[in-house]
């Protein structure tokens, strides 16, 4: 490939930039830029509901608009659709998600005869995530395994996912660098958790252990509407005055201030890879206590606390802090630039062959 065609290169099977969603919404929104500072042209598609007025063009990256849902059963078509749409513009596709996992032995067939190169993040394991019948999860499972089987290269965003094709894959994570940063001191006995509001986050155990322990305040930030168990939740605590259940919060400068004022982060998920979410909070200098699962491990090492019950969590909460390690160093794994080289990199490899590293930390 030489050096114009394979700067040229597009992201489908998101709902898009600026990020109005979640993980891979942020991811592109802010390593895009980074990619194009490198002298990548870059192509996203995007769910058209969710960017009604949304000019072609978005700091400089070119949008295609999908008309039709890039979540839930619609994501499935949304793939299809957004892989057709971007296929004469690019030279090398990265898929984010296996939702279009039944199209990939078709897309590989179609990228290989046209010498382009088909590349998927398979974005944690999302059929092992319980909000998904049984049924739905063996869909899940093998949309994963042809997505991983058929794709050129794999990204795996942590070194404790299995890999089912070791000898091409690679290991990037998201970064968090973006995140503004405030001059405000942070208010003893408060607490934040960002996160989608779903089973496999384990928002009843956090809400549990906060309100067991000496905390004075804890927000949840989340989309509560979105589904019966949120709405529950929400509405059996409406009453609770040490908890604030707010809805998302997309503003930079309003996150922010909650990020920089908390004492704590506490960080819920159980099932996933490297979220974004706590790459975010890495950025910031209050206590994180995190669900104890290896990711979170591989994430955050020893910045961080472990939990696994509600009485942890409120241990945690209610101890007096200890001086803790610089997160300088670990900062430095989760830059826009490094990723995005990172990615740029996987472009130039891919004409070669199988990744052939676990790790894309270069």
């Amino acid at each position: 490939m030489n050096d114009s065609s394979r700067r040229r290169l597009a992201f489908v099977g998101s709902v898009g930039i600026p990020n109005r969603y979640g993980g891979f919404e942020a991811f592109l929104e802010h390593t895009v830029p980074a990619m194009q500072t490198e002298g990548a042209d870059v192509v996203v598609t995007c769910d058209s509901a969710s960017y009604p007025d949304g000019p072609a063009e978005f700091n400089g990256t070119r949008r295609v608009f999908i008309p039709c849902p890039a979540n839930g059963a619609w994501s499935v078509l949304h793939d299809l659709l957004a892989f057709a749409a971007t296929f004469s513009l690019a030279k090398c596709i990265f898929v984010l998600g296996v939702s279009g996992g039944i199209w990939f032995p078709f897309f590989r067939l179609a990228c290989s005869v046209t010498g382009r190169r088909l590349i998927v993040n398979v974005d944690g394991v999302e059929w092992q995530r319980g909000k998904f019948s049984g049924w739905k999860r063996s869909v899940l499972w093998l949309f994963d395994y042809l997505a991983q089987r058929f794709a050129h290269v794999v990204i795996l965003d942590n070194s404790q996912l299995h890999s089912r094709f070791p000898g091409k894959t690679v290991e990037i994570a998201y970064p968090g660098d973006y995140v503004i940063r405030l001059d405000l001191r942070r208010l003893p006995g408060t607490a934040l958790t960002v996160c989608r509001i779903e089973p496999e986050n384990n928002i009843e155990m956090l809400i549990e252990g906060a309100l067991i322990s000496s905390l004075r305040s804890y927000t949840i930030i989340g989309n509560w509407n979105n589904s019966r168990y949120g709405r529950t939740i929400r509405a059996r605590h409406a009453d609770s005055p040490r908890l604030r259940l707010l809805d998302p919060v997309y503003d930079p400068a309003a996150l922010a201030r909650l990020r920089e004022t908390c004492e704590f982060y506490v960080h819920g998920h159980s099932v996933g890879g490297t979220n974004p979410s706590l790459v975010e909070m890495l950025f910031y200098d209050c206590r994180i206590c995190c669900y104890d699962v290896p990711f979170h491990h591989a994430t955050a090492g020893e910045h961080a606390s472990y939990f696994s019950t509600a009485e942890q969590l409120a241990q945690l909460l209610n101890a007096e802090e200890r001086q803790g390690r610089s997160r300088d160093e670990l900062r430095q794994r989760y830059t826009r630039r490094n990723v995005a080289r990172q990615y740029l990199a996987l472009c130039r490899r891919a004409a070669s062959g199988p990744a052939g590293s676990r790790t894309g930390n270069e």
